[in-house]
This record gives C-alpha cells, sequence and structure tokens, in this order.
C-alpha cells in the first residue's frame, strides 16, 4: 500500500470513531503541482463540529499525528474538512449527473 493510501485508511479509522454519520463521510485524495498530497475530507454538517472539536483542538491533533507520519515517508499533505449540507445528501442525483442544482426559488 502506498502511503498517500495508507494515510487515507488511517485517517477514515479515527474519523469514522468521532462521528455520528460514517455512512456520510468521504475522503478525496489529490496532489498539487509542488507535491503536496491533499486530502478533502466531506462530513455531515453536525459531524464536523465532532472532527474539529473545541477551538479546533481536534483536527490540528489529526493533522499532527498524519504531518509526522507523512514526514516519516518523505510526503507533504493538507487537510481539508467540509461540511455536506443535508439537501447535498437527499435523493436527488448527484450533481455531476444532472448539472448544477437549480437556485433556491426557481421555478421549474
Amino acid at each position: 500500500m502506498d502511503t498517500p493510501e495508507a494515510l487515507r485508511e488511517f485517517l477514515m479509522y479515527v474519523v469514522a470513531n468521532l462521528i455520528e454519520h460514517p455512512d456520510q463521510a468521504s475522503i478525496a485524495v489529490g496532489a498539487n503541482t509542488n507535491g503536496v498530497v491533499s486530502y478533502r475530507l466531506r462530513l455531515a454538517s453536525d459531524d464536523v463540529k465532532r472532527v474539529v472539536g473545541k477551538n479546533g483542538f481536534t483536527i490540528s491533533a489529526i493533522r499532527s499525528l498524519m504531518g509526522v507520519a507523512a514526514h516519516k515517508h518523505g510526503v507533504k499533505i493538507s487537510l481539508r474538512v467540509d461540511g455536506v449540507r443535508e439537501e447535498d445528501i437527499s435523493d436527488a442525483p448527484h450533481a455531476s449527473e444532472t448539472g448544477p442544482a437549480p437556485a433556491e426559488g426557481a421555478a421549474e
């Protein structure tokens, strides 16, 4: 298993044990031109506060652990946490399949 994938698995393990809705959690992994591996964690909006923690201490600790593990393997990382709104997880098809969602109050 390569380092970015191992770090993703570690991140998912830690986060899954903190949140209430693990079925709504996802992690996107990418790399930028500088070689930094970026992790984008998408969570249900009420789970974001659990992962961020009071004054950001929990997410800071997670970033520190991931940073140490990444440094050990010569990799630089970034970690971003985004909340998913309820309307984004409804039974509607994914936005990529249907195009952008209409604005609220727009006539159909």
